[in-house]
């Protein structure tokens, strides 16, 4: 019951910090976002929230939430954890979070992933 409560108010804790800002929308529909309240940089390393609201189910999922570190020198990103959920407001977990760091990837042109990197990026 305790670890149940301690999720409950790190969700809640989390999410009314959060101010997600819509930054992309996939021709199928889904839509990016990502939580400029909790954006964090260091040199051209940027950490960010990002979520997807898919406009149909993927795989019994219909929201995405992941932390990613973007480098803005490399043109890279990492996902350094990442949650489906089977509700639209990210708060019941498909399964369990995956914390497994994901081995660097380059950022493809023209993706959810380009514009992220090109907003926070410049700044």
């Amino acid at each position: 019951m305790k670890k149940l409560l301690l999720v409950f108010l790190l969700a809640f804790s989390c999410n009314s910090m959060a101010e997600w800002v819509e930054y992309f929308i996939r021709r199928n529909g889904d839509v990016f976002f990502f939580d400029n309240a909790r954006v964090q940089k260091s040199d051209n390393l940027v950490k960010v929230w990002n979520r997807v609201l898919y406009k149909t189910s993927v795989m019994a999922a219909s929201s995405y939430q992941s932390y990613i570190r973007i480098d803005c020198t490399e043109n890279s990103e990492t996902t350094l954890q990442s949650t489906f959920y089977i509700d639209k407001v990210w708060t019941t977990p498909a399964m369990a979070t995956d914390t497994k760091e994901k081995p660097k990837e380059d950022i493809v042109s023209d993706s959810a992933m380009e514009r992220l990197a090109h907003i926070l990026c410049k700044e």
